[in-house]
């Protein structure tokens, strides 16, 4: 039987929480159509329990930093601060240098969802490559970090072994690009209709930044 693969998604205080369980239950129902392929798990600092978004749920991390399996997938939810709703979250200096140190594993991917990409820029890992983020943040990082491409109008982009999303909900869209790369296009499609998830549905219009053609 092969090994099955780790998918580790990040936890701190602010986590988003749609940011975090979109792509979860990508990985969680393709188990039920590959005999449980993956193992996901959640990671943080520190053992003890933590607040999300506006401290609506209280989560307890299955490991830290420390202790967890390695991984094969990263998740890197967004962050907003709770004691700022309008200040996006860049991790801890602790989390950066776990990322950074796990970077060089073979064979790793790393995505971040939504403002997620605030935390993976910070890591150095985005410069010179393609990336994309919300929508009403990409102004905003782009002047933080001008070596990154940051792309306009698409729910995700992969560049070499990272993948960012775009806005909250595209992250269930990049982690079904992971199903479709690892299992097929038949698989990634069946876990979409089981979630009653439309793939194929345009941006909403009000999301769209000029230039539209990227």
């Amino acid at each position: 039987m092969n090994a099955k693969l780790n998918i580790a998604i990040l936890v701190y205080p602010g986590v988003e929480m749609i940011d975090m369980n979109g792509p979860a239950d990508v990985f969680l129902k393709a188990n039920n159509l590959t005999a449980g392929k993956y193992h996901i798990y959640t990671v943080a600092e520190s053992p003890e329990p933590l607040g999300s978004e506006a401290s609506l749920v209280t989560i307890t991390p299955a490991y830290t930093f420390e202790n967890c399996p390695q991984p094969d997938i990263i998740i890197i939810p967004g962050q907003i601060l709770s004691e700022n709703p309008n200040q996006f979250g860049s991790g801890s200096d602790e989390l950066i240098n776990w990322l950074k140190g796990m970077s060089h594993k073979p064979g790793l991917t790393i995505m971040s969802v939504c403002i997620g990409a605030y935390i993976l820029a910070r890591t150095g890992l985005l410069a010179g490559k393609k990336a994309t983020t919300h929508y009403a943040a990409i102004a905003e990082i782009q002047t933080q970090y001008q070596d990154i491409h940051f792309v306009k109008n698409v729910r995700y982009v992969q560049d070499g072994n990272l993948v960012t999303t775009g806005g909250i909900t595209s992250g269930i869209d990049g982690a079904l690009h992971l199903i479709k790369k690892l299992d097929g296009p038949d698989i990634a499609q069946h876990v979409a209709d089981i979630m009653v998830y439309n793939r194929e549905a345009p941006l909403p219009p009000y999301t769209l930044l000029p230039p539209y053609n990227n």
